[in-house]
């Protein structure tokens, strides 16, 4: 027994050592999954919904997944002896992660304030600002939103 945790030990101590150079951005993820989730919580809580274990384990399902991602994607390109590409993938992948992950932090920070608050106002705007929401007001990108809309009509 002790030979399987020393094997283990070994092995994750190996892993942590390679993915070292990314430990800022997985840092970074760990807050901001972190914040998602509080907020999330909170408000379901203060809007009195009823607190899913499902949910809570889908959002740490998803986490999960989502640094097995990033992680493999530096570790293919560190093996491959791309790791600056691969950094410049990682970073990329962390701010897409702040971008939706921020957008769902913002919507739910806004269930939690006072409408006529000037808190609200200002997360509102932030809101509608990285929803996208002025973008809907665009002919090019219409087509897109109505195939968006489509697609989720059939499912």
């Amino acid at each position: 027994m002790d030979s399987i945790r020393l094997t283990v030990a070994t092995l994750l101590a190996n892993v942590a050592g390679l993915l070292f150079p990314i430990r800022d951005d997985i840092y970074g993820l760990v807050l901001l999954f972190t914040v998602n989730f509080i907020m999330g919580m909170l408000a379901d809580v203060c809007n009195r919904r009823e607190w899913s274990f499902k949910k809570a384990f889908r959002f740490f399902r998803d986490a999960a997944i989502y640094f097995v991602m990033v992680s493999s994607i530096y570790l293919l390109g560190h093996f491959k002896g791309e790791e600056e590409a691969a950094m410049h993938c990682v970073s990329f992948m962390i701010y897409v992660a702040i971008y939706f992950y921020g957008t769902n932090i913002l919507r739910n920070a806004r269930m939690l304030t006072n409408e006529r608050s000037t808190l609200f106002a200002v997360l509102n705007f932030l809101y509608y600002l990285l929803s996208l929401r002025v973008l809907e007001k665009s002919e090019s990108l219409k087509g897109y939103f109505e195939h968006e809309r489509e697609r989720k009509n059939m499912v």
